[in-house]
Order: structure tokens, then sequence, then C-alpha cells
């Protein structure tokens, strides 16, 4: 039985690279959805980073506004 298998070495070879094929294919299809969600999430990043800033920026400006309020007419 083991001699009829690889007496037909064309055969095998060809199912091996049909295999490495497939697995090539399914490597490429991963590959491409985990860089899709890596560069969505770099954007939900990056905006979420822009929205922290504004909200620190626009609190910080109502803080001095107040400091500057209290200063200047002492209350």
């Amino acid at each position: 039985m083991i001699k009829k298998i690889f007496s037909n070495k064309g055969q095998l070879s060809l199912e091996f690279a049909i295999l490495l094929a497939a697995a090539v294919a399914v490597a490429s299809i991963a590959s491409f959805y985990y860089l899709k969600h890596v560069k969505s999430s770099s954007t939900t990043a990056e905006n979420s980073n822009t929205e922290i800033t504004t909200t620190a920026d626009n609190n910080v400006m109502k803080q001095v506004d107040g400091i500057k309020e209290v200063t200047t007419h002492g209350k």
C-alpha cells in the first residue's frame, strides 16, 4: 500500500502544490482582514484622542476664564 502511494509521484506533488496554494490563499485573506481591522482601529483611536484633547482644552480654558473673572472682579 505504501508503495502504491509513493509510486504516483506526480499526483502526490500536485496534491502538495494545491495544499500549499490553499494555505497561501488563506494566509493572504487573513492578513487582508487583519490589516483592515488595524487601520480602522487606528482611525478610531485617533478620533477618540482628538475628542479627549478638545474636551481637556475646553475645560482648562473654562478654569482659566474663571480665574480671570475672580482676579479682575474680586468675586
